[in-house]
């Protein structure tokens, strides 16, 4: 077990005077959690880089210090700052999209952003199909303004599947989703940050195929607790 005693308070003398007066544990706890927060996924010598190029801790010192940090979850870390950026609004659009990007390529194997009509947009590839989500870092979002507009760029392209993400939604949203898609073939998911991360959680422990998450992905409507659960089923 590590003691974090000594990690300086907010507000603290030694916060005040920045990472070089903190203890080497815990420079090396803050390098960690800045990584997390975007990589998760690092490990050996791409995670010492990674913790290297945050300028609080040396590859050495990190190297040395890693093994006290065996118990670290970054997946906890990640999820935390996905739910963090979702509550911050447009100034946080560019990155809350690029962490929900990365969850996406974790559940279909692909990710990438790219314009959509007025509006960045992450398109995945998968078993044939391609998809784009919208991603919004908001509260009871609904549809409206720049978001509709890039709603109705992605239909003209006719995607196998069409997910909007955001902290969470208006009542009205599904249905005015809906509207918006009807007469098309194109099937309208709204996806909750919470439940999104439940799906990376399920694809990380049970590794339902791409297929399968796609499918979820292409539901058409809000997704439930439920469909996160039913990923986890054994087919």
């Amino acid at each position: 077990m590590i003691w974090f005693g000594n990690l300086p308070l907010p507000g603290s003398r030694a916060l005040a005077h920045g990472a070089a007066r903190e203890n080497p544990h815990a420079r090396m706890a803050r390098a960690l959690r800045t990584v997390a927060a975007r990589e998760p996924h690092l490990a050996g010598s791409a995670l010492l880089d990674a913790i290297e190029a945050t300028g609080g801790v040396d590859r050495e010192t990190a190297a040395r210090l890693l093994p006290w940090f065996r118990d670290f979850d970054a997946d906890r870390h990640f999820a935390d700052n996905v739910r963090r950026l979702a509550l911050k609004g447009v100034a946080a659009a560019d990155e809350f999209r690029g962490v929900v990007r990365y969850v996406v390529e974790d559940l279909t194997g692909s990710g990438e952003v790219a314009e959509v009509g007025p509006e960045p947009a992450i398109r995945f590839r998968g078993a044939e199909r391609e998809g784009i989500v919208l991603a919004y870092p908001q509260v009871a979002f609904s549809l409206g303004g720049e978001a509709r507009r890039t709603v109705q760029a992605a239909v003209e392209e006719m995607p196998d599947a069409l997910v909007i993400v955001a902290k969470n939604f208006t009542e009205s949203a599904a249905d005015q989703l809906a509207g918006m898609l009807s007469g098309t073939e194109v099937p309208g998911t709204l996806l909750t940050v919470n439940l999104l991360l439940g799906m990376r959680a399920v694809k990380l422990r049970y590794g339902p195929s791409p297929e399968r998450v796609i499918d979820t992905l292409g539901a058409g409507r809000p997704l439930r607790s439920v469909d996160v659960a039913l990923l986890g089923n054994r087919a």
